[in-house]
């Protein structure tokens, strides 16, 4: 089995059952990563073959699809790092409010499809959710949310 290091030597988990899936080598938590990210984006992309249909007053195909796509995205990450440390991650306090506004968004998505039945609220929810999951991918890069912010800012003053 291959180790993982950091700056400070390798990295052991504290609790050998920290991970959803312990038993997993490198190997398969890297397979595993590179297959749920790839489906996630593939899907995503697919959901863009529905976009016209969402711009003329359809929106839940692609809706649903851009949403799966995006919860299978940020589903292979945690092969990689762990399910608890993923989770670590989301609810910290440079994250907590994007992950909490992102999975609402998710929910509200669903619940505007099945329930409301709600092409607005589709839409919206889309967008927020659009919007939240790029600040939490931005909140990974260094300086990435700032140069959103900075990109913002220019916009608006024009």
């Amino acid at each position: 089995m291959m180790q993982i290091f950091d700056i400070s030597g390798p990295i052991k988990p504290k609790n050998e059952n920290e991970s959803l899936f312990p038993s997993l080598s490198f190997k398969e938590r890297l397979m595993g990563f590179a297959f749920c990210s790839f489906l996630g984006y593939f899907i995503q992309i697919l959901s863009f073959g529905s976009f016209l249909k969402a711009a003329a007053g359809a929106p839940n195909i692609f809706a649903l699809t851009y949403s799966l796509g995006n919860i299978l995205a940020l589903f292979s990450t945690a092969f990689l790092i762990g399910f608890r440390k993923q989770f670590q991650n989301m609810v910290d306090k440079e994250r907590k409010i994007t992950s909490i506004i992102f999975f609402s968004s998710l929910v509200m998505i669903f619940l505007s499809v099945y329930l409301f039945k709600s092409k607005l609220l589709v839409v919206i929810f889309l967008l927020v959710e659009f919007c939240s999951y790029t600040w939490y991918v931005a909140s990974y890069i260094p300086f990435a949310r700032d140069c959103i912010k900075s990109c913002l800012r220019n916009i608006i003053k024009q």
